[in-house]
Order: C-alpha cells, then structure tokens, then sequence
C-alpha cells in the first residue's frame, strides 16, 4: 500500500472487457464497479490486465469486491494479459479461483517474479523454520493459506483509523516502529512471536492467543510488505479467512495510521462465534493496538472504526473448513498436555 504510484489505476470498459491500467490500487474500486455496471451486469467478466504495472493489497480487495458482487448476479471473473508476476500474486494470496487467469499457463512475457519484491512468493503450504522460545506451534505447519474466498461466513471490511497529530512522525517512521515492536502493541491475552528475520515478505508469525472460547495457538503469513504498509495472511483453520492490512499516510501534515481488515469468518462454528462476541473482541484487539502505537509516540489517540459487509452470502460449500478449526484443535491440545499426554 504504498503511496508512490507508477499511474493512477483506471478501469475501462473496451471490446466486452473491463481494461485495468496503471497501478491497481483501492482507488480504481469505483471505476471498476462501474465498467461492470455498464456492461450490463454479464455472466462472464472479462478483466483485461495489459495495461496494469502493479497492484497492492486495497487493489486485491477491489477484485475481490468485483468477484462478490458478479458471483451474487450468477456471473464470474476471467483475467487475460496476467503477467507471471500478477500470477505469482494471484497464486499467493489465494485468489486465482475467483478470478481466473486465462490461459490457464503463462503465456510468455517478463517474468520479474516476487524475489526482492513486497509480496511473498505462493507456496503450497506454510512452514514453520524455528518455534521461537515460548511459543506454541500448533495449526500453521503444513495447513495452507486461506484468503477471503476460501472462508465461509459473510465478507466484511473493516477500517480503524488513528491520527498521530504531534507527532513528528513520517509514514515510513510509523510502520517501521510498529513492525519492530508489534508483539508489544497487543493487548495481555494475545502473543504474536515474529521470526529471527522480522516481518518481511514470506515470513510466518506463531499467535498465542486466549480467547472467551480458551486458548488459541494459530499464526498468519505476511502476504506484503513495504516501508509503509504490511500485510499478513491466515492460514486455514484460522477465526477468519482472509487478510489483515497495517499502513501509513498522511492527510493534511498529519500522519494517519490503519488497521484494515478484509475477511470472513472460515467456517460455520466461527460465524456463530463473531456474531455472539467475536466481532466486538476483534475490533477491541486492533483499536488497542493503534492506542499503544499512539502511546509509543506519546500521544492518547482516537480510533475511528468504519465497517461495510461486501458479501452477505454465506459459502456453504465452505462448511467442510469445520476441520481446520483452530479453536477446536487447541482446545484439544491444552487438554491433552493437562492430562499429561
């Protein structure tokens, strides 16, 4: 999410396709809602990435946003003109089954690839390098990542805004603090152990969590990262499907920091959960942790919380994720080990 832009995103609606250019950002959500509008609302979209040079995270969550209002109209998305960069982070953040690339191979063009860039490479399952001291490794080795389509309950948005007004502070400065002491930030009941190399693109981070429904040993991926943003990814099994997004800018002299989220509950039992205290839980944790990050600058901010449901529907053909659930799992785990097994 940073704020140098190669071109302002445009969608136009050429020959039957929507063509997307420029850096694809949250800015081209409108237009791009309406190239499909104009196209009259059709069964197949046709995106056409030709003249597209990059896309961050919010530019994922206006596909996305795309895909859930054509799939309620019965329709679907194809990609044409992928790069393998663009299929590389497709593939990473897990959405190449919503919006799917055609041809179904790569067709030639440069391959820049994800090395010593902000996205993390796909890969088919997380690993796990080294537990760090203290922490509990439980439901992230071996499970794969799961992105927004992947979950089961109803697609929602969510937004926490904090401004850091006094502070002298830049963007880079804010995410750079927050990187570095990000497990600090968290309120009591949660644990987040970072690897040896930091939050950098690829990099798993273990979560030791107590929640109302007892203890919760998961993790996430960091799916982006850049100077002033990052990104991470859960895995399945997960409370949520989707991704959670961290960045800095800055509005009128003064530096703004977000907490974005952008995901649904990953299976039925987790649904219920968000609907009786879950969702109220969450939105305590990232307004705590932008309240410490204020306070490690010295100052008591205000969170602002926006929230907007892009997906009412429920994925029923995602109930199986029941299996993955990380909840259930841990509780067994911390039961057994009291038990002595």
């Amino acid at each position: 999410m940073a704020s140098e832009e190669s071109s302002p995103p445009r969608a136009t609606v050429q020959d039957g396709a929507i063509v997307l250019s420029g850096r694809i950002t949250e800015r081209i959500t409108g237009g791009l809602m309406d190239a499909w509008l104009r196209m009259g609302k059709t069964r197949e979209v046709v995106l056409d990435f030709s003249g597209a040079d990059g896309l961050d995270v919010s530019g994922l969550n206006a596909l996305i946003t795309l895909h859930e209002q054509a799939k309620a109209e019965g329709g679907v998305l194809r990609a044409l003109h992928l790069s393998p960069a663009f299929r590389d982070v497709f593939r990473a953040a897990c959405i190449d089954g919503a919006i799917i690339p055609e041809p179904a191979e790569p067709a030639g063009g440069e391959d820049i690839g994800p090395a010593g860039r902000p996205w993390a490479a796909p890969v088919g399952t997380l690993r796990v390098e080294a537990v760090p001291p203290g922490a509990i490794s439980r439901n992230v080795d071996g499970f794969g990542a799961a992105g927004p389509v992947q979950g089961f309950g109803r697609l929602w948005h969510k937004t926490y805004r904090m401004r850091l007004a006094g502070v002298d502070a830049g963007p880079r400065e804010v995410i750079k603090a927050l990187k570095d002491g990000f497990p600090g930030f968290q309120p009591a009941q949660n644990r987040f152990y970072l690897p040896p190399e930091g939050i950098v693109p690829g990099a798993v981070v273990l979560i030791n969590a107590m929640t109302p429904a007892g203890p919760l040993y998961t993790g996430v991926r960091v799916l982006y990262a850049d100077d002033e943003s990052f990104t991470f990814i859960t895995p399945q099994g997960h409370p949520e499907a989707g991704w959670v997004s961290f960045d800095a800018c800055e509005e009128d002299g003064v530096t703004i920091a977000r907490v974005q989220g952008f995901a649904r509950a990953s299976d039925p039992l987790y649904e219920l959960a968000f609907e009786l205290a879950g969702s109220r839980v969450q939105e305590r944790i990232w307004r705590h942790v932008l309240l410490s990050l204020g306070r490690h600058f010295g100052i008591r901010g205000y969170v602002s919380t926006e929230k907007s449901c892009v997906g009412d529907d429920y994925q029923w053909e995602r109930a199986g994720n029941l299996r993955y659930n990380a909840q259930i799992r841990s509780l067994g785990y911390f039961l057994m080990s009291l038990a002595g097994y």
